[in-house]
């Protein structure tokens, strides 16, 4: 290959890497097309151009020690090993990018700060890669070969001339101020940041100018800063919202640490399953969208039980909700999750406050002891007994081919956990999670596959929750003959939800309903079970993971000293009703009246009229319960 100059050389280059990365976002529009249809046509290309924007950013700030010695160094063998530890940086980038776009499947939103803790699922991320995803992992190996050869090539041949004196200092100065404006892209203010990337208000647009490298190192570099509002302001408006006169703030110090006396009610059992993936928008009797008959006894069971169904998750990942069920707390922006670093702030705990009350605790989980680091987790919580899938027997029947790839399936956990309760002394608090419906999706046989299996696909998905949906069939059907029961409590929820049911499958399925809005995707059942204990009733109270250990506080009659930004959901007493939610580069609130989506700089989804109060709320419970954290002033 024969380039005139060095520079012409370096431009070519430059060109390539621009094409790839926009290639990638155009396979973002490609796979996830009902992510992208609120887009007009011209918003669309605006969201592009934006995108092209970020791709300057991201390729010029990992790219410019490469640009500046290939200017000047003449030496062949010196230009050579240069180029090629450039293309092991763009390289880098592009494999980030693309990973990012198959990640966007399951959050719909590009990757962030989470991914400084996907080490605790490296099991499961390269038993994807190496099945359901294998032909990606092939082509990209195949596509990494590629460029090593090309830039090898490139950089084998010197250009025909090589730009030199003033004319080589002239060049090179512009090449300065055009890489130095590409990585600030702004001519005045702050540097350009996620927040900026959204052409128009809506998720779509900022979603689709994005890339994962660009979201990545941001989050790298620190969270957001919560002061979006005066923090004593902040603190006010959040203490006055969640305010019951069922429990008193007795520390000014610690504004939103409550204190809830004890009460004589009876001190019921609670049996806690948290269910993977379990998203509202595809599970029967919870869905707004047509039933597809996949949860049918989950659908019966919540019928007989106090059955939620305005009910949220508070983020997106499993350890957020177990971050939010164990601590009544949404992770903040920027904060690192339950296990990695939030526990080194004083904070409230289910399975402690349990134990003060005279409970005997017990948590266990589908995936392996250590999978999101859960065993810690658990026993930071006040869990004292915890068992993983190398503790559970396999009882499942399991065709040839078809063993659980990652931790166990969903029978053995819950046969397991079934027997495990059986030895607690009562009064008893207990957590198990489930792990089949997780990707990748195997299954034990194949009369669970009433659609065309997939490991990855929708069809996949639906198979899996008709198997899970018979486990917990099997898991209550037991439960029903031991003599605990009676005196039983059992709370079925999700750790988040799962994906868009308007896929290209699930709007065939569907009969291609209307679209609603991205808040869908946070919602999630909450089921309440307990036939001797309470009368069936459907109910609509605005409720969130955060609201479960008030609930269950409230419920026992524990007497509890604890901070969480939720209420119970049987106090008709409180003050207003709102969920608050963390989606990586948004954050979000709901209240009786609608929602808001906000990315730190602009709001990017809403709906209701009283936009001005939710954007403040937002702002002040986000700021008030990161700033309390931060200064270890939530609880005592």
């Amino acid at each position: 290959m024969k380039f005139k100059n060095q520079f012409t050389q370096i431009g070519w280059v430059l060109f390539f890497a621009f094409f790839i990365m926009m290639i990638i976002r155009l396979q973002l529009l490609v796979m996830y097309p009902s992510d992208f249809n609120d887009l007009t046509l011209i918003q669309t290309i605006q969201s592009l151009f934006m995108g092209f924007r970020v791709d300057t950013i991201t390729l010029f700030t990992f790219s410019f020690i490469f640009i500046i010695p290939l200017i000047f160094i003449k030496n062949i063998t010196a230009r050579k090993v240069i180029g090629i530890l450039w293309a092991v940086i763009l390289l880098a980038i592009f494999t980030i990018s693309f990973s990012d776009v198959l990640y966007f499947n399951f959050t719909h939103k590009h990757i962030s700060n989470e991914v400084f803790n996907l080490g605790d699922d490296f099991n499961i991320i390269t038993n994807i890669a190496f099945n359901s995803y294998l032909i990606y992992t092939v082509l990209a190996s195949l596509f990494s070969l590629f460029t090593f050869y090309l830039f090898y090539t490139i950089f084998s041949t010197q250009p025909i001339t090589f730009v030199g004196g003033k004319k080589l200092i002239i060049f090179s100065l512009i090449v300065l101020l055009i890489l130095f404006l590409g990585i600030r892209n702004k001519t005045s203010g702050k540097s350009f940041g996620s927040s900026d990337a959204f052409a128009v208000s809506k998720i779509s647009s900022g979603n689709l100018a994005l890339n994962g490298c660009f979201t990545l190192y941001r989050a790298a570099q620190g969270g957001e800063r919560h002061n979006l509002i005066d923090l004593n302001k902040a603190i006010d408006i959040t203490k006055n919202s969640l305010y019951t006169p069922n429990a008193t703030y007795p520390d000014e110090n610690y504004p939103l640490f409550k204190s809830y006396p004890s009460k004589q009610k009876e001190k019921y059992n609670v049996v806690i399953v948290l269910l993977e993936s379990w998203g509202a928008e595809h599970i029967d009797g919870f869905t707004k969208y047509k039933e597809l008959n996949v949860t049918p006894f989950f659908k019966q069971l919540s019928n007989e039980s106090l059955k939620f169904t305005n009910f949220y998750a508070n983020g997106f990942r499993s350890i957020f909700g177990i971050t939010s069920l164990f601590t009544g707390i949404t992770l903040p922006s920027g904060f690192q999750y339950l296990g990695r670093g939030l526990e080194l702030s004083n904070i409230s705990y289910l399975g402690r406050v349990a134990k003060d009350n005279g409970y005997s605790t017990m948590a266990m989980q589908g995936g392996n002891r250590r999978s999101y680091r859960v065993d810690a987790v658990t026993h930071i919580a006040g869990f004292d007994d915890y068992y993983g899938a190398e503790d559970i027997p396999n009882i499942e029947v399991i065709e040839e081919g078809k063993e659980a790839r990652t931790g166990t399936y969903d029978y053995n956990l819950l046969d397991f956990y079934n027997k495990k309760i059986s030895e607690l002394k009562e009064p008893f608090l207990s957590f198990a999670f489930t792990s089949t419906n997780h990707p990748d999706l195997y299954l034990p046989r194949a009369e669970f596959e009433r659609y065309p299996h997939a490991l990855n696909n929708y069809y996949g998905e639906l198979n899996a929750y008709l198997y899970v949906d018979n486990a917990i069939e099997k898991f209550m059907n037991s439960a029903k003959k031991e003599p605990w029961f009676d005196r039983t409590i059992f709370i079925f929820t999700a750790d988040h939800g799962n994906g868009d049911a308007l896929n290209k499958i699930g709007k065939e399925l569907r009969d291609n309903p209307e679209k609603l809005g991205s808040i869908e995707h946070y919602r999630i059942p909450l089921v309440i079970y307990a036939p001797k204990i309470f009368e069936p009733q459907e109910i609509k109270t605005l409720g969130s993971q955060n609201d479960i250990f008030p609930t269950i506080v409230d419920m026992l009659g524990f007497e509890a000293n604890i901070t969480t930004i939720g209420n119970s959901l049987f106090d008709n007493d409180v003050k207003e009703r709102f969920v608050y939610l963390f989606g990586g580069d948004v954050i979000g609130l709901i209240n009786n009246d609608g929602y808001i989506i906000h990315n730190f700089k602009k709001t990017v989804e809403k709906k209701g009229n009283n936009h001005q109060y939710l954007k403040e709320l937002l702002f002040s419970v986000d700021t008030a319960e990161a700033e309390l954290l931060q200064s270890n002033r939530w609880a005592k």
